[in-house]
């Protein structure tokens, strides 16, 4: 082997017993780096444990001193608190603490940890008031009033202090004191008309009503733009206003407002407004009257919008004169047309209200039909129109294909809204159930509701269809079609659905079978379809058959709708009252009450009776689905005796 061969050998080797001395290196490098890592995760795991043991433990205490507390065993656990407190100070232990220390009147102990809380917190409002509350429960209220009055006068201007220092006070049921609180944020602020919401409900607490209109005027002075944000705080307090005195002091000042400002459009908006709320119909139109002359240059929006509202409130004369007075203003008015056909809604509606009609008055209705319909023509902005056109047709001038062909014109008319043909359809329906076309009739609510089975109207067709089924007998499908129209969103339709479902599910014959509750329906039938004699004979066919059964109640009632529909008053009072008398706490006692009252309200015109009967339904059936139509009236009527 040469030299040079044997050197380049010899360096080989060396270098691969260097690379060997490296790599050795390098793993005593990791090997160091590992054990490091290692021990620093031993570390934080034994701090973490540390920690969570002390939290534990702290939660331990804790839960200890509540069980302490709860069994009795209050100096054992005041004893935990004070240990607890004394290493963590936090707004949980401070009030745990400060209520045992009350309850035990360790007053002494009580102010030094209120105190200590102070000097914490650096004067925090909550704990300032804490102190001024311990002072009052030691009847010190002098005492109390100064610390009270230092909170307040230690306040910054920002808005957000000065709202939860008034809560607090709120919260502690000092309301003088939070009233306080925003009156002098008003003055920091310089501003007379902030927090005006928050000091009228305070003022509604400690009942000055007065002084509550006053904040309004003050506001809707200075920001005539409030007005319907003014109308709806207002609304929100009227809701918690049970004896009406709230309203009576708002409206006064407001009236003697609009004397003295007589050209402050907002204030004699709201004066319009307070009208309604207190149901001053006639007051208010004059009122709408005045700022369309006033203010609106005679354009008619404000009667319009006040006529819309009274037809809604079923103020149905009301409403005519107010659409009345922008016809007269000519066609060349935006709103005529719309009035036109509204004005018609004021006369159909309580017509249709009616249980029986003069010719005269059949054909005075419709006349007026007759001529808006050749004024205006049949378009999409009449369809409402057509449709109680039809039925005036079908159920009070016999002409029933006359009337289906009105709506069958509207169902295949453009540019018509899927609810309106829908409407159309669900009317159409109607007319077949009274002409005895039951096929028809179904297979038309049938279609109704699935195309419109998301929306009211779908719901409403399927209660016409389960009433169908209820009439012809089949009992059973109509008892599971109105069970679960009892969870409908509509009110209305759950409360008819729940009668009914009550109505089969209650009134099976001894036998198991349907045979009373059947001529019943047929009666029920009858009666929607004007057969009045034929329906008093079915419900005679019930007494005669049955020695007793838990329909007479209800046989009854239907004997005092039928005499209601012939206009005979003192018959249907009778059987009414003989319901009452001999079936109190059966299911149409409470709609036998509420019938009573409106007889005597509208018919007889005997006030004082009405009112006793609406009170009667109040007090012995408070869960009656009326109490609410009832309470409004019985203060209604109330209002006008006095």
């Amino acid at each position: 082997m040469s030299k040079d061969n044997k050197i380049s050998l010899y360096s080989n080797k060396m270098n691969c017993y260097s690379n060997k001395i490296e790599s050795k290196d390098n793993k005593i490098s990791l090997y160091s780096i590992s054990v490091v890592l290692r021990f620093i995760l031993i570390v934080v795991f034994l701090v973490c444990a540390k920690c969570s043991f002390g939290q534990n433990k702290t939660q331990t205490d804790y839960f200890l001193a509540e069980e302490y507390f709860k069994n009795g065993k209050i100096n054992e656990g005041i004893k935990i608190m004070e240990d607890l407190i004394n290493k963590d100070f936090n707004d949980t232990y401070y009030q745990t603490l400060l209520n045992e220390y009350i309850a035990i009147n360790n007053n002494k102990d009580a102010e030094k940890l209120i105190k200590k809380a102070i000097k914490k917190s650096h004067q925090q409002y909550n704990y300032m008031i804490d102190l001024g509350n311990l002072y009052l429960n030691n009847a010190d209220t002098n005492k109390a009033n100064k610390q009270f009055d230092k909170v307040i006068d230690n306040l910054s201007n920002n808005n957000s202090d000065i709202i939860n220092c008034a809560n607090y006070f709120m919260n502690k049921n000092n309301y003088d004191y939070a009233l306080k609180t925003f009156l002098y944020g008003r003055k920091m602020q310089k501003n007379p008309t902030s927090y005006t919401y928050e000091v009228s409900y305070i003022y509604q607490i400690q009942g000055k009503n007065d002084k509550i209109a006053e904040e309004y005027i003050l506001l809707l002075e200075q920001n005539p733009s409030y007005l319907s944000q003014i109308e709806v705080n207002i609304n929100n307090l009227l809701s918690r206003d049970k004896d009406n005195r709230l309203l009576k002091s708002i409206n006064s000042i407001v009236l003697n407002q609009t004397k003295k400002n007589p050209n402050n459009q907002a204030i004699n908006e709201l004066y319009l407004w307070t009208l309604m709320q207190d149901n001053q119909y006639s007051l208010a139109f004059n009122q709408a009257k005045a700022i369309d002359k006033r203010f609106k240059e005679d354009k008619g929006d404000i009667v319009f919008s006040f006529s819309q509202i009274a037809l809604n409130n079923k103020q149905y004369d009301i409403a005519y004169k107010g659409f009345k007075y922008i016809i007269d203003k000519g066609k060349e008015n935006n709103y005529y047309q719309r009035c036109r056909i509204l004005s018609l809604s004021c006369l159909y509606l309580p017509f249709a209200e009616k249980t029986s009609h003069s010719e005269k008055e059949i054909k005075q209705m419709k006349n007026e039909y007759v001529s808006l319909l050749n004024e205006i023509g049949q378009n999409p902005s009449t369809v409402e129109i057509m449709q109680q056109y039809a039925s005036l047709l079908a159920y009070h001038l016999q002409q029933p294909q006359e009337a289906v062909d009105i709506l069958d014109s509207t169902i295949n008319m453009r540019n018509v809204s899927s609810y309106l043909i829908a409407q159309s359809k669900l009317i159409r329906a109607d007319i077949f159930l009274f002409e005895n076309d039951v096929w028809q009739a179904s297979l038309t609510y049938s279609q109704v509701e699935k195309d419109m089975k998301d929306e009211t109207i779908g719901q409403q067709a399927k209660f016409s269809n389960a009433m169908l089924s209820y009439y012809i007998g089949d009992f059973q499908w109509a008892y599971s079609q109105f069970d679960v129209l009892r969870s409908s969103t509509t009110k209305l339709i759950a409360n008819d659905a729940m009668e009914y479902s009550l109505l089969i599910k209650e009134n099976i014959d001894e036998d198991s079978t349907y045979n009373g509750l059947r001529l019943y329906a047929k009666a029920d039938l009858c009666l929607y379809q004007n057969k009045t004699s034929q329906a008093k004979q079915y419900l005679d066919s019930i007494n005669q058959n049955y020695l007793t059964h838990p329909l007479f109640d209800e046989v009854l009632y239907k004997r005092a709708e039928i005499a209601m529909k012939e206009n005979n008053y003192l018959e249907a009072d009778s059987l009414l009252n003989e319901l009452i008398i001999k079936y109190p706490y059966d299911i149409t006692a409470d709609d036998a009450v509420f019938m009573l009252a409106k007889i005597n309200e509208e018919n007889f015109h005997n006030n004082k009776k009405a009112i006793e009967y609406y009170q009667k339904l109040i007090l012995d059936y408070p869960s009656s689905l009326y109490v609410n139509q009832a309470r409004k009236k019985y203060n209604e009527l109330n209002k006008q005796q006095n």
